[in-house]
Protein backbone atom coordinates (compact mmCIF):
# COMPACT_ATOMS: atom_id res chain seq x y z
CA UNK A 1 0.00 0.00 0.00
CA UNK A 2 2.86 2.38 1.07
CA UNK A 3 4.07 1.53 -2.35
CA UNK A 4 1.43 2.60 -4.36
CA UNK A 5 0.72 5.86 -2.22
CA UNK A 6 4.54 6.79 -3.16
CA UNK A 7 4.28 5.83 -6.91
CA UNK A 8 0.73 8.12 -6.84
CA UNK A 9 2.31 10.78 -5.02
CA UNK A 10 5.55 11.17 -7.58
CA UNK A 11 3.31 10.83 -10.32
CA UNK A 12 1.16 13.49 -9.01
CA UNK A 13 4.41 15.85 -8.63
CA UNK A 14 5.33 15.38 -11.93
CA UNK A 15 2.05 15.88 -13.50
CA UNK A 16 1.47 18.97 -12.03
CA UNK A 17 3.49 21.01 -14.16
CA UNK A 18 1.38 20.04 -16.84
CA UNK A 19 -2.46 20.13 -15.13
CA UNK A 20 -4.67 23.53 -16.41
CA UNK A 21 -4.81 24.23 -12.57
CA UNK A 22 -1.52 23.84 -10.59
CA UNK A 23 -1.62 21.71 -7.93
CA UNK A 24 -0.44 22.93 -4.33
CA UNK A 25 1.48 20.07 -2.31
CA UNK A 26 2.27 20.51 1.42
CA UNK A 27 4.63 18.69 3.34
CA UNK A 28 4.13 17.10 6.93
CA UNK A 29 6.55 16.25 9.23
CA UNK A 30 4.62 13.50 11.47
CA UNK A 31 7.19 11.81 13.69
CA UNK A 32 7.85 15.98 14.55
CA UNK A 33 3.71 16.36 15.21
CA UNK A 34 3.79 13.44 17.34
CA UNK A 35 7.21 14.17 19.40
CA UNK A 36 5.65 18.49 19.55
CA UNK A 37 1.74 17.85 20.28
CA UNK A 38 1.23 18.40 23.95
CA UNK A 39 -2.08 16.99 24.29
CA UNK A 40 -1.03 13.46 22.38
CA UNK A 41 2.41 13.14 24.29
CA UNK A 42 0.16 13.68 27.65
CA UNK A 43 -1.86 10.63 26.32
CA UNK A 44 1.13 8.73 25.20
CA UNK A 45 2.65 9.14 28.92
CA UNK A 46 -0.58 7.78 30.59
CA UNK A 47 -0.60 4.43 28.29
CA UNK A 48 2.98 4.34 28.73
CA UNK A 49 2.19 3.86 32.49
CA UNK A 50 -0.34 1.24 31.32
CA UNK A 51 2.33 -0.42 29.74
CA UNK A 52 5.04 -0.45 32.62
CA UNK A 53 2.71 -2.02 35.20
CA UNK A 54 1.77 -4.53 32.81
CA UNK A 55 5.23 -5.28 32.45
CA UNK A 56 6.16 -5.74 35.78
CA UNK A 57 3.15 -8.17 36.40
CA UNK A 58 4.35 -9.97 33.16
CA UNK A 59 8.24 -10.18 34.72
CA UNK A 60 6.58 -11.07 38.22
CA UNK A 61 5.27 -13.89 36.78
CA UNK A 62 8.15 -14.79 35.01
CA UNK A 63 10.27 -14.50 37.72
CA UNK A 64 7.67 -16.88 39.74
CA UNK A 65 7.62 -19.77 37.46
CA UNK A 66 11.73 -18.92 36.86
CA UNK A 67 11.11 -19.91 41.01
CA UNK A 68 9.27 -22.63 40.81
CA UNK A 69 11.94 -24.57 38.47
CA UNK A 70 14.43 -23.84 40.28
CA UNK A 71 12.81 -25.30 43.48
CA UNK A 72 11.72 -28.34 41.82
CA UNK A 73 15.18 -29.02 40.16
CA UNK A 74 16.74 -28.83 43.61
CA UNK A 75 13.87 -30.94 45.28
CA UNK A 76 13.74 -33.27 42.49
CA UNK A 77 15.96 -36.65 43.89
CA UNK A 78 13.77 -36.54 47.50
CA UNK A 79 10.38 -36.53 45.59
CA UNK A 80 8.01 -39.18 45.27
CA UNK A 81 6.48 -39.67 41.64
CA UNK A 82 3.62 -38.34 43.23
CA UNK A 83 5.73 -35.76 44.59
CA UNK A 84 7.13 -34.75 40.92
CA UNK A 85 3.62 -34.49 39.40
CA UNK A 86 2.48 -32.45 41.57
CA UNK A 87 5.51 -29.95 41.47
CA UNK A 88 5.57 -30.17 37.72
CA UNK A 89 1.67 -29.61 37.34
CA UNK A 90 2.05 -26.51 39.44
CA UNK A 91 4.95 -25.11 37.14
CA UNK A 92 2.21 -26.01 33.73
CA UNK A 93 -0.75 -24.25 35.40
CA UNK A 94 2.26 -21.19 36.29
CA UNK A 95 2.93 -20.85 32.66
CA UNK A 96 -0.14 -20.88 31.03
CA UNK A 97 -1.25 -18.49 33.71
CA UNK A 98 1.51 -16.54 31.99
CA UNK A 99 0.77 -17.06 28.32
CA UNK A 100 -2.84 -16.24 28.83
CA UNK A 101 -1.66 -12.95 30.60
CA UNK A 102 0.54 -11.93 27.78
CA UNK A 103 -2.22 -13.33 25.00
CA UNK A 104 -4.68 -10.63 26.93
CA UNK A 105 -2.49 -7.37 27.51
CA UNK A 106 -0.45 -8.29 23.85
CA UNK A 107 -2.71 -9.90 21.78
CA UNK A 108 -4.48 -8.52 18.66
CA UNK A 109 -7.50 -7.64 20.44
CA UNK A 110 -5.85 -7.16 23.80
CA UNK A 111 -5.75 -4.44 26.25
CA UNK A 112 -2.71 -2.86 24.75
CA UNK A 113 -4.46 -1.76 21.74
CA UNK A 114 -7.60 -1.53 23.11
CA UNK A 115 -5.97 1.19 25.43
CA UNK A 116 -3.91 3.00 22.61
CA UNK A 117 -7.24 3.45 20.49
CA UNK A 118 -9.02 4.64 23.81
CA UNK A 119 -5.99 7.09 24.83
CA UNK A 120 -4.59 8.25 21.31
CA UNK A 121 -7.53 8.32 18.39
CA UNK A 122 -9.03 11.48 19.77
CA UNK A 123 -6.11 12.73 19.03
CA UNK A 124 -5.14 11.31 15.67
CA UNK A 125 -8.63 12.55 14.50
CA UNK A 126 -7.65 16.08 15.79
CA UNK A 127 -4.56 16.04 13.92
CA UNK A 128 -6.24 14.82 10.57
CA UNK A 129 -8.77 17.79 11.40
CA UNK A 130 -6.00 20.45 11.59
CA UNK A 131 -4.20 18.95 9.00
CA UNK A 132 -7.39 19.56 6.79
CA UNK A 133 -7.84 23.11 7.58
CA UNK A 134 -4.45 24.58 7.68
CA UNK A 135 -4.65 22.74 4.02
CA UNK A 136 -8.06 25.07 3.38
CA UNK A 137 -6.47 28.02 4.84
CA UNK A 138 -3.77 28.15 2.94
CA UNK A 139 -5.61 26.83 -0.49
CA UNK A 140 -3.15 23.27 -0.30
CA UNK A 141 -4.59 20.84 -2.42
CA UNK A 142 -2.31 17.45 -1.21
CA UNK A 143 -0.58 16.94 1.87
CA UNK A 144 2.36 13.89 2.15
CA UNK A 145 4.06 12.46 5.15
CA UNK A 146 7.65 13.80 4.23
CA UNK A 147 8.78 10.46 6.29
CA UNK A 148 6.74 7.98 4.80
CA UNK A 149 5.36 9.42 1.26
CA UNK A 150 1.89 9.05 1.79
CA UNK A 151 -0.73 11.16 1.36
CA UNK A 152 -2.79 12.95 4.60
CA UNK A 153 -4.75 14.80 2.83
CA UNK A 154 -6.67 15.25 -0.77
CA UNK A 155 -8.76 18.94 -1.50
CA UNK A 156 -11.93 17.53 -2.81
CA UNK A 157 -10.83 19.47 -5.51
CA UNK A 158 -8.56 16.71 -6.62
CA UNK A 159 -11.26 13.89 -5.83
CA UNK A 160 -11.58 12.70 -9.51
CA UNK A 161 -13.89 9.80 -8.03
CA UNK A 162 -17.22 10.18 -10.12
CA UNK A 163 -14.55 10.42 -13.30
CA UNK A 164 -13.25 7.27 -12.57
CA UNK A 165 -16.91 6.04 -11.48
CA UNK A 166 -18.29 7.36 -14.91
CA UNK A 167 -14.95 5.72 -16.96
CA UNK A 168 -16.03 2.46 -15.50
CA UNK A 169 -19.50 2.41 -16.17
CA UNK A 170 -19.57 3.42 -19.72
CA UNK A 171 -16.99 0.49 -20.62
CA UNK A 172 -19.79 -1.73 -18.97
CA UNK A 173 -22.60 -0.34 -21.10
CA UNK A 174 -20.56 -0.74 -23.90
CA UNK A 175 -19.54 -4.02 -22.95
CA UNK A 176 -22.95 -4.94 -22.28
CA UNK A 177 -24.54 -3.44 -25.69
CA UNK A 178 -21.56 -5.57 -27.15
CA UNK A 179 -22.95 -8.59 -25.61
CA UNK A 180 -26.38 -7.84 -26.23
CA UNK A 181 -25.67 -7.70 -29.87
CA UNK A 182 -24.62 -11.47 -30.30
CA UNK A 183 -26.69 -14.01 -30.74
CA UNK A 184 -27.05 -17.92 -29.26
CA UNK A 185 -26.19 -20.28 -31.54
CA UNK A 186 -26.09 -24.27 -31.33
CA UNK A 187 -23.93 -26.37 -33.23
CA UNK A 188 -25.08 -30.07 -34.20
CA UNK A 189 -23.31 -32.54 -35.31
CA UNK A 190 -24.38 -33.38 -39.17
CA UNK A 191 -26.27 -36.05 -39.42
CA UNK A 192 -24.55 -39.00 -41.28
CA UNK A 193 -26.85 -40.38 -43.78
CA UNK A 194 -24.89 -43.66 -44.73
CA UNK A 195 -22.93 -46.36 -43.20
CA UNK A 196 -19.28 -45.26 -44.06
CA UNK A 197 -19.82 -41.12 -42.61
CA UNK A 198 -21.38 -43.21 -38.98
CA UNK A 199 -18.19 -45.64 -39.41
CA UNK A 200 -15.69 -41.98 -39.42
CA UNK A 201 -17.76 -40.50 -37.18
CA UNK A 202 -17.90 -37.55 -39.75
CA UNK A 203 -20.79 -35.57 -37.79
CA UNK A 204 -19.06 -34.89 -34.66
CA UNK A 205 -15.83 -33.84 -36.74
CA UNK A 206 -17.27 -31.86 -38.38
CA UNK A 207 -19.57 -30.26 -35.71
CA UNK A 208 -15.82 -29.39 -33.64
CA UNK A 209 -14.23 -27.87 -36.72
CA UNK A 210 -17.67 -25.85 -37.01
CA UNK A 211 -17.23 -24.88 -33.46
CA UNK A 212 -13.86 -23.92 -33.85
CA UNK A 213 -14.37 -22.06 -37.19
CA UNK A 214 -17.44 -20.06 -35.35
CA UNK A 215 -15.39 -19.32 -32.17
CA UNK A 216 -14.28 -15.77 -31.81
CA UNK A 217 -17.60 -14.68 -34.00
CA UNK A 218 -18.53 -11.43 -33.51
CA UNK A 219 -22.13 -12.47 -33.96
CA UNK A 220 -22.66 -15.46 -32.27
CA UNK A 221 -22.25 -16.81 -28.88
CA UNK A 222 -21.40 -20.31 -29.36
CA UNK A 223 -23.06 -22.83 -27.18
CA UNK A 224 -20.82 -25.51 -25.86
CA UNK A 225 -20.96 -28.44 -27.75
CA UNK A 226 -20.78 -30.44 -24.82
CA UNK A 227 -24.20 -29.11 -23.97
CA UNK A 228 -25.83 -29.93 -27.06
CA UNK A 229 -24.55 -33.14 -27.02
CA UNK A 230 -25.76 -33.74 -23.36
CA UNK A 231 -29.51 -33.22 -24.93
CA UNK A 232 -28.93 -35.03 -28.20
CA UNK A 233 -27.69 -38.45 -25.25
CA UNK A 234 -30.70 -37.34 -23.16
CA UNK A 235 -32.87 -37.65 -25.36
CA UNK A 236 -31.23 -40.48 -27.33
CA UNK A 237 -31.26 -38.98 -30.84
CA UNK A 238 -28.62 -41.11 -32.88
CA UNK A 239 -26.71 -39.41 -35.38
CA UNK A 240 -29.23 -40.82 -38.40
CA UNK A 241 -32.18 -39.05 -37.17
CA UNK A 242 -30.32 -35.40 -36.60
CA UNK A 243 -33.39 -34.07 -38.84
CA UNK A 244 -34.01 -30.42 -38.22
CA UNK A 245 -37.38 -30.53 -36.27
CA UNK A 246 -35.27 -32.41 -33.56
CA UNK A 247 -32.69 -30.46 -33.09
CA UNK A 248 -35.01 -27.66 -32.98
CA UNK A 249 -36.29 -28.87 -30.07
CA UNK A 250 -32.92 -29.25 -28.53
CA UNK A 251 -32.36 -25.40 -29.38
CA UNK A 252 -35.35 -24.22 -27.82
CA UNK A 253 -34.23 -25.84 -24.23
CA UNK A 254 -31.11 -24.71 -24.76
CA UNK A 255 -32.57 -21.02 -25.03
CA UNK A 256 -31.00 -20.39 -28.64
CA UNK A 257 -31.65 -17.60 -31.09
CA UNK A 258 -30.33 -19.75 -33.89
CA UNK A 259 -29.29 -23.16 -34.46
CA UNK A 260 -26.91 -25.08 -37.22
CA UNK A 261 -27.58 -28.61 -38.80
CA UNK A 262 -27.20 -30.40 -41.39
CA UNK A 263 -25.84 -33.06 -43.10
CA UNK A 264 -22.45 -35.49 -44.61
CA UNK A 265 -22.07 -38.26 -46.79
CA UNK A 266 -18.97 -39.99 -48.74
CA UNK A 267 -18.64 -40.95 -52.10
CA UNK A 268 -15.24 -43.17 -52.42
CA UNK A 269 -12.74 -40.94 -51.00
CA UNK A 270 -14.89 -37.40 -51.37
CA UNK A 271 -16.74 -36.60 -48.59
CA UNK A 272 -19.78 -33.84 -48.90
CA UNK A 273 -21.01 -31.90 -46.36
CA UNK A 274 -24.17 -29.00 -45.95
CA UNK A 275 -24.35 -26.67 -42.93
CA UNK A 276 -28.34 -25.09 -42.73
CA UNK A 277 -28.50 -22.20 -40.70
CA UNK A 278 -31.95 -21.88 -38.65
CA UNK A 279 -33.67 -19.04 -36.54
CA UNK A 280 -34.77 -21.30 -33.79
CA UNK A 281 -38.22 -20.03 -32.71
CA UNK A 282 -39.91 -20.07 -36.67
CA UNK A 283 -37.55 -22.41 -38.28
CA UNK A 284 -36.59 -20.53 -41.08
CA UNK A 285 -33.95 -21.08 -42.82
CA UNK A 286 -31.35 -18.46 -43.29
CA UNK A 287 -28.10 -19.69 -44.75
CA UNK A 288 -27.05 -23.12 -46.60
CA UNK A 289 -23.72 -23.30 -47.42
CA UNK A 290 -22.02 -26.79 -48.97
CA UNK A 291 -18.65 -27.92 -48.92
CA UNK A 292 -16.52 -31.16 -50.37
CA UNK A 293 -12.76 -32.74 -49.52
CA UNK A 294 -10.96 -35.60 -50.56
CA UNK A 295 -9.22 -36.50 -47.44
CA UNK A 296 -11.33 -37.27 -44.72
CA UNK A 297 -9.15 -35.71 -42.15
CA UNK A 298 -6.91 -32.58 -42.62
CA UNK A 299 -8.60 -30.99 -45.89
CA UNK A 300 -11.51 -31.31 -44.66
CA UNK A 301 -10.96 -29.68 -41.43
CA UNK A 302 -9.54 -27.09 -43.72
CA UNK A 303 -12.48 -26.91 -45.55
CA UNK A 304 -15.15 -26.84 -42.93
CA UNK A 305 -12.96 -23.84 -41.18
CA UNK A 306 -13.44 -22.25 -44.33
CA UNK A 307 -17.25 -22.99 -44.62
CA UNK A 308 -18.04 -22.12 -41.15
CA UNK A 309 -16.41 -18.47 -41.37
CA UNK A 310 -18.23 -18.46 -44.92
CA UNK A 311 -21.45 -18.81 -42.77
CA UNK A 312 -20.73 -16.43 -40.21
CA UNK A 313 -19.32 -13.57 -42.68
CA UNK A 314 -22.73 -13.94 -44.68
CA UNK A 315 -24.78 -14.02 -41.62
CA UNK A 316 -28.14 -11.32 -41.22
CA UNK A 317 -30.47 -11.36 -38.30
Amino acid sequence: MRRFVSILFFTLVSLSSVLARDVSIGVVDMERVFREYSEFQEAKRELDRFVLEWERQRDSLRQYIDSLRNTFEIEKPGLTEKGRQKKELEIKKAQDTYSQFVKNIWSQDGLFYKKSSELLNPYYQKIQEAIKNVSIANNIDIVINNSTNTVLYVSSSQDITDLVIQNLNKTFVTQQIQKAQKFRIALFPLMETESEAQKLQLGSRLQKSLYQGLSGSANFEVLSTSDVNREISRKNITTDKLFPENCQQIALSLNSDYFVSGSVETSGENVTFIYTLYRTATMEKLLEISGQAQNPRESLDIESLQKARLLDQQFKP
